[in-house]
């Protein structure tokens, strides 16, 4: 079989189970990065307790490109058209206002805990929202409003691209995108002077790319298994071994190869992304029904998370309490159960469901 063979039109179930499926378990992924990130950053570097948090950490890395390769096959994928009206009516205020009002929640929230909430407080915070200085995980809500921003020209592209075109934009888009500025980011370009150093996409452009990414690969046949899992074993192979002989060189953590966009998450998404494909094409009731439903409450889970990992460490669950290798997938999991408990609360608020989360 001809690797990236277009398919007929592919049923619209089966697109959408595999996007639950992987967006199921981007979300999983993106709650285990935050938990493992206490043992990372905690704990001696090279010691089998930070070996079993970087596991871990590494193995979820996929999380943030598959969501973007998720929203690709959804804002791209569209038989009906796309409608600029909308775009700027409906997504980019419900995006831009979810994150003003969360980015406040989680600076009021510290405060009340701490400190006495003062009116040279309240302007601070103000001053903040309106610079952007948000809750670091919030900066996925600022790409999407620039992917939404751009949306009228990707669209457009992956409406009339031929089939040479849409292969050259992939392969621009993992050198601008992905080998370059992971390059710039290990310091292999310290050689290079001049403009050259530009060439190298930011991650909030790159992002556009990786949306792409999803939409190109929903439109063909499905990697052969023994390829996806390869895809996803070189991945995480890049991560975790790349990270452990970095960090123990440098005597401190060097993250660079598990950045959202470098080569390792990017391999692990694809790869995962491929198996959801499969998946999605089969029946399976329970397991489907339950990927629905935790993906329709991914965007509230990422947005409230943070907030349950600190609630569960004020009351003494870290992932210190015993060793990494389980404590670490028994925190996630009970992040997830938390946070998906409050999205099942917030859903019943019209308002809230509709523009909050």
């Amino acid at each position: 079989m001809r690797l990236f063979e277009k398919t007929p039109e592919a049923m619209t179930g089966s697109r959408i189970a595999a996007v639950d499926y992987a967006k199921t378990l981007a979300i999983v992924g993106v709650v285990m990065i935050h938990v493992s990130s206490e043992v990372l950053l905690g704990r001696q570097i090279g010691s089998a307790a930070w070996l079993e948090g970087l596991f871990w950490s590494s193995l979820a890395r996929g999380a943030v490109p598959l969501f973007l390769m998720c929203s690709g096959v959804l804002f791209l994928d569209r038989s009906g058209g796309l409608s600029v009206r909308r775009i700027w009516k409906r997504n980019i205020p419900h995006i831009l206002l979810a994150l003003l009002v969360w980015a406040a929640v989680y600076k009021l929230v510290p405060r009340f805990l701490h400190e006495k909430l003062t009116a040279e407080a309240l302007r601070t915070i103000l001053l903040e929202l309106l610079c952007g200085q948000h809750e670091g995980h919030l900066y996925f809500l600022h790409i999407m409003l620039l992917v939404y921003a751009a949306l009228p020209v990707t669209y457009t592209f992956a409406a009339n691209a031929d089939e040479k075109t849409e292969r050259y934009a992939l392969a621009f888009w993992i050198v601008s995108g992905v080998l370059l500025p992971t390059a710039k980011g290990l310091g292999l370009l310290h050689a290079f002077s001049g403009i050259f150093l530009q060439w190298p996409l930011m991650l909030a452009w790159a992002a556009i790319g990786c949306t792409w990414l999803g939409h190109f690969l929903i439109k063909r046949k499905p990697l052969p298994v023994h390829l996806a899992a390869a895809m996803l074993l070189a991945g995480f192979l890049i991560c975790f071994a790349g990270t452990w002989l970095r960090s123990v060189r440098a005597g401190k953590l060097s993250a660079q190869l598990l950045e959202g966009l470098s080569p390792g998450p990017c391999l692990i998404a694809a790869g995962v992304f491929s198996l959801c494909m499969r998946v999605g094409k089969k029946e399976y009731g329970k397991l489907a029904r339950m990927a629905k439903a935790l993906s329709g409450g991914s965007f509230c889970v990422y947005l409230v998370h943070l907030l349950v990992l600190r609630a569960l460490t004020r009351a003494g669950l870290s992932t210190g309490r015993f060793r990494p290798a389980v404590s670490v997938p028994f925190l996630t999991l009970l992040c997830l159960l938390g946070s998906y408990c409050i999205y099942l609360i917030l859903k019943r608020i019209p308002w809230v469901n509709r523009w909050l989360i």
